[in-house]
């Protein structure tokens, strides 16, 4: 609740429910790596539809199942996660 200031659970939600990245992902300008595990839970679709909207150089990397690295914030596959966005940060920031 804090970074929404607020002391509500409701309005919490409510503000989080406002969040909205369409109207300036557009003018983001820096290289961004966006994850998409499977079985997202709370975001389903929404690394995609980030991906479609910027325009600066970009990097959709898939998360699986089949390697322990699906669900939100890939908990069971830390390490590959790490390896592959480690990676990404190594050829970008070269």
């Amino acid at each position: 609740m804090r970074p929404f200031g607020s002391s509500s659970y409701y309005d919490t939600y409510k503000a989080a429910m406002r969040y909205n990245l369409t109207d300036v992902a557009g003018k983001i300008t820096c290289p961004m790596l966006i994850t998409e595990p499977a079985n997202e839970s709370f975001w389903p679709g929404q690394s995609r539809q980030l991906y479609d909207l910027l325009t600066s150089p970009k990097k959709l990397v898939h998360f699986s199942e089949s390697d322990g690295t699906d669900l939100h914030c890939e908990p069971k596959g830390t390490g590959l996660r790490d390896l592959r966005v480690f990676n990404w940060l190594d050829g970008t920031l070269r």
